[in-house]
């Protein structure tokens, strides 16, 4: 009992360092504690890093982006804006006074000028090279140019030709004459260098050009036999004829040079 006394007087009278010791075996205790739960982590940690990096992810699919690059390039290039016809903000309806003096409304811009325009029909426009009548020594050939700016050319031009001389004219030269007096058969050379036959049932023919007839219903006008080069009045201006084929004509306005295609 007397010692159990001295135990309780000693833990009475130095109670703060058996406090002291307690808190220190509890800190120790706390410390070794953690260091467990640490290295229980630190093994999860890497058990999962080896997990992850074994698994095969989806692939992230690409972003399709052509959308914004379309509109980027529009963006880039933006179309031209026209404010012509048929579009009204600064151009007024105009009406135009018929001769027979009705009255017409200008919607589209192509009731009037050379858009306004009808191409009835085209006809070739040929040279012929032919054999008019043979002679002793030679032929008489006739040439048609219908195609030539030259008014004069465009009629048929009969001359008198013979291989002695080698006549020349502004479109062939008679090289040599074959078959019989009552059936010749020219051979000439053209100004190209190529070398046809012709015989009085076959001339030489080549289309070079077009001649159009074109209507103007506007007005009631109609136009036959014009030619590249001539110039048409419509509407109050003045339309140069630039171009014929087969199928169109091309006009160009005196006034500002616009080019316009009439065709069949």
């Amino acid at each position: 009992m007397s010692f159990l006394r001295n135990i309780g007087g000693l833990f009475i009278k130095h109670y703060e360092k058996v406090i002291v010791a307690l808190a220190l075996v509890a800190f120790l205790g706390a410390v070794v504690y953690l260091y467990g739960v640490r290295q229980a982590e630190e093994v999860k940690i890497r058990e999962y890093d080896r997990t992850v990096l074994k698994k095969q992810g989806k692939a992230v699919a690409a972003v399709d982006l052509a959308l914004f690059s379309n509109a980027l390039e529009k963006a880039k290039n933006p179309p031209a804006l026209d404010f012509g016809l048929p579009h009204y903000i600064f151009n007024s309806v105009k009406w135009q006074k018929r001769p027979d003096g009705s009255w017409m409304k200008i919607e589209q811009g192509t009731e009037v000028g050379g858009a306004a325009m009808k191409l009835v029909k085209t006809t070739p426009l040929s040279t012929v090279i032919t054999i008019d009548r043979p002679t002793p020594g030679g032929l008489y050939m006739g040439a048609v140019q219908e195609a030539s700016t030259n008014a004069g050319m465009r009629r048929k031009i009969s001359q008198y030709l013979s291989t002695n001389n080698q006549h020349t004219t502004k479109l062939f030269t008679l090289r040599d004459i074959r078959g019989t007096p009552e059936k010749p058969e020219a051979v000439v050379e053209l100004t190209t260098g190529e070398k046809v036959p012709i015989t009085i049932d076959k001339p030489y023919t080549q289309v070079e050009g077009f001649s159009a007839d074109l209507q103007y219903p506007p007005e009631n006008q109609s136009f036959n036999n014009k030619r590249a080069g001539d110039v048409i009045s419509v509407g109050g201006e003045d339309y140069i004829i630039v171009a014929i084929t087969e199928n169109e004509v091309v006009v160009s306005a005196r006034s500002n040079n616009r080019r316009t295609t009439i065709r069949k």
